[in-house]
Protein backbone atom coordinates (compact mmCIF):
# COMPACT_ATOMS: atom_id res chain seq x y z
CA UNK A 1 0.00 0.00 0.00
CA UNK A 2 2.85 2.32 1.03
CA UNK A 3 4.25 1.49 -2.25
CA UNK A 4 1.41 2.55 -4.57
CA UNK A 5 1.18 6.12 -2.68
CA UNK A 6 5.14 6.34 -3.66
CA UNK A 7 4.51 5.20 -7.11
CA UNK A 8 1.32 7.61 -7.40
CA UNK A 9 3.54 10.77 -6.23
CA UNK A 10 4.99 11.71 -8.94
CA UNK A 11 2.64 11.50 -11.20
CA UNK A 12 0.37 13.70 -8.89
CA UNK A 13 3.54 16.32 -8.77
CA UNK A 14 3.43 15.79 -13.23
CA UNK A 15 -0.30 17.08 -12.91
CA UNK A 16 0.08 19.66 -10.72
CA UNK A 17 3.20 21.47 -12.55
CA UNK A 18 0.97 20.87 -15.97
CA UNK A 19 -2.13 22.87 -13.88
CA UNK A 20 0.07 25.48 -12.73
CA UNK A 21 1.30 26.04 -16.23
CA UNK A 22 -2.20 26.32 -17.85
CA UNK A 23 -3.58 28.62 -14.90
CA UNK A 24 -0.16 30.77 -15.72
CA UNK A 25 -1.09 30.82 -20.06
CA UNK A 26 -4.83 31.39 -18.90
CA UNK A 27 -3.99 34.30 -16.89
CA UNK A 28 -1.27 35.55 -18.75
CA UNK A 29 -2.45 35.25 -22.36
CA UNK A 30 -6.08 34.27 -22.40
CA UNK A 31 -7.67 36.58 -19.72
CA UNK A 32 -5.46 40.47 -21.15
CA UNK A 33 -6.85 39.43 -24.71
CA UNK A 34 -10.83 39.41 -22.83
CA UNK A 35 -10.13 42.13 -20.55
CA UNK A 36 -7.89 44.71 -22.68
CA UNK A 37 -5.72 44.90 -19.06
CA UNK A 38 -2.44 44.09 -20.81
CA UNK A 39 -3.08 46.83 -23.14
CA UNK A 40 -0.40 49.50 -23.12
CA UNK A 41 -0.75 52.89 -22.27
CA UNK A 42 1.26 55.87 -22.54
CA UNK A 43 0.77 59.33 -20.70
CA UNK A 44 0.55 62.99 -22.56
CA UNK A 45 3.29 64.96 -21.60
CA UNK A 46 4.44 68.24 -22.46
CA UNK A 47 7.26 69.00 -25.23
CA UNK A 48 8.56 72.29 -26.70
CA UNK A 49 9.95 71.48 -30.08
CA UNK A 50 12.91 73.55 -31.56
CA UNK A 51 14.32 73.82 -35.12
CA UNK A 52 17.97 74.62 -34.64
CA UNK A 53 21.08 74.19 -36.64
CA UNK A 54 24.97 74.74 -36.40
CA UNK A 55 25.64 77.85 -38.68
CA UNK A 56 29.05 79.85 -39.64
CA UNK A 57 27.70 83.33 -39.08
CA UNK A 58 29.51 86.72 -39.41
CA UNK A 59 28.98 89.32 -36.64
CA UNK A 60 28.52 92.96 -38.48
CA UNK A 61 28.15 96.25 -36.94
CA UNK A 62 27.84 99.52 -37.61
CA UNK A 63 31.34 100.60 -36.26
CA UNK A 64 33.92 103.22 -37.43
CA UNK A 65 37.64 102.92 -37.19
CA UNK A 66 40.56 105.83 -35.71
CA UNK A 67 43.85 105.36 -36.82
CA UNK A 68 47.21 107.22 -35.27
CA UNK A 69 47.34 110.14 -37.50
CA UNK A 70 51.10 109.76 -37.80
CA UNK A 71 54.33 107.74 -36.22
CA UNK A 72 55.46 107.68 -32.70
CA UNK A 73 54.69 106.14 -29.51
CA UNK A 74 51.14 105.23 -28.04
CA UNK A 75 49.76 105.63 -24.31
CA UNK A 76 45.59 103.70 -23.96
CA UNK A 77 42.94 104.80 -21.78
CA UNK A 78 40.33 102.74 -21.89
CA UNK A 79 39.81 99.13 -21.59
CA UNK A 80 38.66 96.60 -24.22
CA UNK A 81 34.88 96.75 -24.84
CA UNK A 82 34.02 99.34 -22.28
CA UNK A 83 31.30 101.77 -22.98
CA UNK A 84 32.91 105.04 -23.79
CA UNK A 85 30.89 108.48 -23.79
CA UNK A 86 31.70 110.84 -26.81
CA UNK A 87 34.69 113.00 -26.32
CA UNK A 88 36.46 110.76 -23.92
CA UNK A 89 39.96 110.04 -24.44
CA UNK A 90 40.81 106.49 -25.75
CA UNK A 91 44.52 106.81 -26.66
CA UNK A 92 47.86 109.68 -26.88
CA UNK A 93 50.38 109.41 -29.82
CA UNK A 94 53.76 110.55 -28.83
CA UNK A 95 55.84 112.30 -31.04
CA UNK A 96 59.01 114.17 -31.22
CA UNK A 97 57.79 116.09 -27.67
CA UNK A 98 53.99 116.55 -29.30
CA UNK A 99 51.39 114.91 -28.30
CA UNK A 100 48.13 113.79 -29.77
CA UNK A 101 44.85 112.64 -28.01
CA UNK A 102 42.80 110.24 -29.92
CA UNK A 103 39.23 111.05 -28.07
CA UNK A 104 35.87 108.94 -28.80
CA UNK A 105 34.06 110.70 -31.83
CA UNK A 106 30.52 108.57 -30.16
CA UNK A 107 29.05 107.20 -27.64
CA UNK A 108 29.51 103.24 -28.05
CA UNK A 109 32.12 100.42 -27.36
CA UNK A 110 35.63 100.57 -27.61
CA UNK A 111 37.66 97.61 -29.18
CA UNK A 112 40.93 96.87 -30.38
CA UNK A 113 39.95 93.60 -31.87
CA UNK A 114 40.72 95.42 -35.75
CA UNK A 115 40.55 92.86 -38.61
CA UNK A 116 40.25 94.98 -41.97
CA UNK A 117 36.29 94.26 -42.50
CA UNK A 118 34.92 97.17 -40.13
CA UNK A 119 33.54 98.69 -43.56
CA UNK A 120 32.91 95.74 -45.06
CA UNK A 121 30.65 94.09 -43.08
CA UNK A 122 28.75 97.75 -42.21
CA UNK A 123 24.92 97.83 -42.61
CA UNK A 124 25.64 100.83 -45.12
CA UNK A 125 26.90 98.01 -47.39
CA UNK A 126 24.47 95.23 -46.24
CA UNK A 127 22.84 95.32 -49.66
CA UNK A 128 25.88 94.90 -51.72
CA UNK A 129 26.92 91.46 -49.95
CA UNK A 130 27.21 88.46 -52.37
CA UNK A 131 26.07 85.11 -50.57
CA UNK A 132 28.28 82.90 -52.41
CA UNK A 133 31.30 85.36 -52.24
CA UNK A 134 30.98 85.38 -48.18
CA UNK A 135 29.94 81.84 -48.07
CA UNK A 136 33.61 81.22 -49.68
CA UNK A 137 35.73 83.41 -47.11
CA UNK A 138 38.16 81.45 -44.82
CA UNK A 139 37.23 82.76 -41.45
CA UNK A 140 37.87 86.15 -40.20
CA UNK A 141 39.92 86.28 -36.82
CA UNK A 142 40.71 89.88 -35.48
CA UNK A 143 43.89 90.40 -33.33
CA UNK A 144 43.93 93.02 -30.94
CA UNK A 145 46.42 95.26 -31.94
CA UNK A 146 47.32 98.15 -29.11
CA UNK A 147 50.94 98.83 -30.83
CA UNK A 148 53.16 100.34 -28.30
CA UNK A 149 54.56 102.63 -31.16
CA UNK A 150 53.35 103.45 -34.75
CA UNK A 151 55.32 104.29 -37.88
CA UNK A 152 52.52 105.67 -39.93
CA UNK A 153 49.21 106.42 -39.93
CA UNK A 154 47.59 102.95 -38.07
CA UNK A 155 44.04 101.92 -37.30
CA UNK A 156 44.39 101.95 -33.34
CA UNK A 157 40.81 101.60 -32.23
CA UNK A 158 37.10 101.36 -33.18
CA UNK A 159 33.99 102.08 -31.71
CA UNK A 160 30.66 99.85 -32.16
CA UNK A 161 27.49 101.49 -31.66
CA UNK A 162 26.04 99.44 -29.39
CA UNK A 163 22.65 99.58 -30.91
CA UNK A 164 23.40 98.32 -34.65
CA UNK A 165 24.73 94.74 -33.96
CA UNK A 166 23.87 91.90 -36.48
CA UNK A 167 24.37 88.65 -37.01
CA UNK A 168 25.27 87.48 -40.84
CA UNK A 169 23.57 83.60 -40.95
CA UNK A 170 25.88 81.96 -44.05
CA UNK A 171 22.99 78.93 -44.70
CA UNK A 172 22.32 76.90 -47.94
CA UNK A 173 20.04 77.68 -50.45
CA UNK A 174 18.16 75.12 -49.85
CA UNK A 175 17.06 76.35 -46.33
CA UNK A 176 15.42 79.03 -48.07
CA UNK A 177 12.18 78.25 -46.84
CA UNK A 178 13.46 78.47 -42.84
CA UNK A 179 14.01 82.01 -42.96
CA UNK A 180 12.00 84.97 -43.76
CA UNK A 181 11.45 88.77 -43.06
CA UNK A 182 10.67 89.46 -39.70
CA UNK A 183 11.12 85.91 -38.32
CA UNK A 184 12.45 85.92 -34.54
CA UNK A 185 15.49 84.05 -33.90
CA UNK A 186 17.32 83.01 -31.11
CA UNK A 187 21.37 83.16 -31.47
CA UNK A 188 23.34 80.57 -29.04
CA UNK A 189 27.03 81.89 -28.56
CA UNK A 190 27.63 79.33 -26.28
CA UNK A 191 25.83 77.36 -23.56
CA UNK A 192 26.13 80.18 -21.34
CA UNK A 193 25.42 83.46 -24.22
CA UNK A 194 22.17 83.31 -26.20
CA UNK A 195 20.24 86.91 -27.82
CA UNK A 196 17.07 87.33 -29.18
CA UNK A 197 17.48 88.43 -33.02
CA UNK A 198 15.25 89.62 -35.71
CA UNK A 199 15.72 88.80 -39.56
CA UNK A 200 15.67 92.51 -41.23
CA UNK A 201 17.17 91.06 -44.63
CA UNK A 202 17.86 88.12 -46.77
CA UNK A 203 20.41 87.87 -49.92
CA UNK A 204 20.26 85.10 -51.91
CA UNK A 205 22.98 83.68 -54.01
CA UNK A 206 23.20 80.50 -56.24
CA UNK A 207 24.14 78.14 -53.26
CA UNK A 208 24.22 79.46 -50.35
CA UNK A 209 21.77 82.61 -48.74
CA UNK A 210 22.43 85.44 -46.15
CA UNK A 211 20.34 85.89 -43.10
CA UNK A 212 20.84 89.29 -41.51
CA UNK A 213 19.51 89.50 -38.47
CA UNK A 214 19.70 92.33 -35.68
CA UNK A 215 20.78 91.17 -32.33
CA UNK A 216 18.43 93.18 -29.40
CA UNK A 217 21.56 92.97 -26.76
CA UNK A 218 24.69 93.09 -26.71
CA UNK A 219 26.72 90.22 -26.31
CA UNK A 220 29.98 90.46 -23.98
CA UNK A 221 32.34 88.94 -27.05
CA UNK A 222 30.74 90.55 -29.63
CA UNK A 223 33.28 93.05 -30.29
CA UNK A 224 36.28 91.06 -29.99
CA UNK A 225 34.53 88.32 -33.00
CA UNK A 226 34.09 88.18 -36.92
CA UNK A 227 33.33 84.55 -37.58
CA UNK A 228 31.33 82.58 -35.47
CA UNK A 229 29.99 79.13 -35.19
CA UNK A 230 26.45 79.44 -33.49
CA UNK A 231 23.30 77.46 -32.62
CA UNK A 232 20.55 79.27 -34.30
CA UNK A 233 17.33 78.25 -33.32
CA UNK A 234 14.67 79.32 -35.86
CA UNK A 235 11.35 78.06 -34.52
CA UNK A 236 10.11 76.66 -30.82
CA UNK A 237 6.65 74.94 -30.71
CA UNK A 238 5.06 73.91 -27.47
CA UNK A 239 2.17 71.46 -27.03
CA UNK A 240 1.59 68.02 -26.13
CA UNK A 241 3.32 64.79 -26.57
CA UNK A 242 2.20 61.41 -27.64
CA UNK A 243 3.13 58.17 -29.54
CA UNK A 244 2.78 58.58 -33.30
CA UNK A 245 1.88 55.19 -33.40
CA UNK A 246 -1.23 56.09 -31.00
CA UNK A 247 -2.62 58.51 -33.62
CA UNK A 248 -5.95 57.07 -35.50
CA UNK A 249 -8.93 58.18 -37.38
CA UNK A 250 -12.75 58.16 -37.35
CA UNK A 251 -13.08 58.45 -40.86
CA UNK A 252 -13.36 62.30 -40.45
CA UNK A 253 -10.62 63.64 -38.07
CA UNK A 254 -7.12 62.35 -36.69
CA UNK A 255 -7.43 61.31 -32.92
CA UNK A 256 -6.03 59.42 -30.33
CA UNK A 257 -7.81 57.06 -28.30
CA UNK A 258 -7.77 57.96 -24.70
CA UNK A 259 -8.52 55.61 -21.03
CA UNK A 260 -11.46 56.84 -19.34
CA UNK A 261 -12.61 57.14 -16.03
CA UNK A 262 -14.85 53.39 -16.66
CA UNK A 263 -11.65 51.70 -18.26
CA UNK A 264 -13.02 52.48 -21.84
CA UNK A 265 -11.28 53.84 -24.76
CA UNK A 266 -12.89 57.35 -26.52
CA UNK A 267 -11.71 58.96 -29.20
CA UNK A 268 -10.72 62.17 -29.17
CA UNK A 269 -9.71 64.41 -32.07
CA UNK A 270 -6.17 66.44 -32.23
CA UNK A 271 -4.10 68.76 -34.14
CA UNK A 272 -0.71 67.74 -35.36
CA UNK A 273 1.41 69.84 -34.97
CA UNK A 274 4.69 68.31 -35.88
CA UNK A 275 5.19 64.33 -37.13
CA UNK A 276 7.78 62.30 -36.26
CA UNK A 277 8.50 58.54 -36.44
CA UNK A 278 8.21 57.99 -32.97
CA UNK A 279 6.77 60.60 -31.27
CA UNK A 280 4.11 63.27 -32.26
CA UNK A 281 3.53 66.95 -31.18
CA UNK A 282 -0.28 68.13 -31.05
CA UNK A 283 -1.76 70.96 -29.98
CA UNK A 284 -2.38 71.96 -26.24
CA UNK A 285 -5.93 73.01 -25.56
CA UNK A 286 -7.83 70.68 -27.49
CA UNK A 287 -9.69 67.79 -26.53
CA UNK A 288 -6.89 65.61 -25.31
CA UNK A 289 -5.36 66.94 -22.03
CA UNK A 290 -1.90 67.04 -20.12
CA UNK A 291 -1.80 63.59 -18.44
CA UNK A 292 -4.25 61.64 -20.32
CA UNK A 293 -3.71 58.16 -20.72
CA UNK A 294 -3.62 56.98 -24.22
CA UNK A 295 -3.62 53.97 -26.04
CA UNK A 296 0.07 53.69 -27.52
CA UNK A 297 -0.22 51.80 -30.41
CA UNK A 298 -4.23 52.58 -32.12
CA UNK A 299 -3.36 49.15 -34.22
CA UNK A 300 -3.60 46.83 -31.05
CA UNK A 301 -7.37 48.03 -30.26
CA UNK A 302 -10.14 45.83 -30.78
CA UNK A 303 -13.69 47.37 -30.31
Amino acid sequence: MEENKKSRLPVILVAVFVLLLVALYVYLYLIPEISGSMTETSVVSYARIQAQAKSKCILAREEGVTTSGGRGTVSYYVEEGAKTRKGTKVADVYSGGNKKSLTASSTGIISYYLDGYEDYFNPVSFAELSADEVAALDDIKPDEGKPASVDSNEPLFKQINANELYVIVIADISQKDVYNIGQSLTVEFDKDNSVPAEVIRINEGEKHMLVFAQVERYYEGFARQRTVTANIISSTTEGLLVPTAAITTNGENYGVLVLDTNGDYVFRSITILIEGPEETLIADGGAVKLYDEVLKDARDYQQ
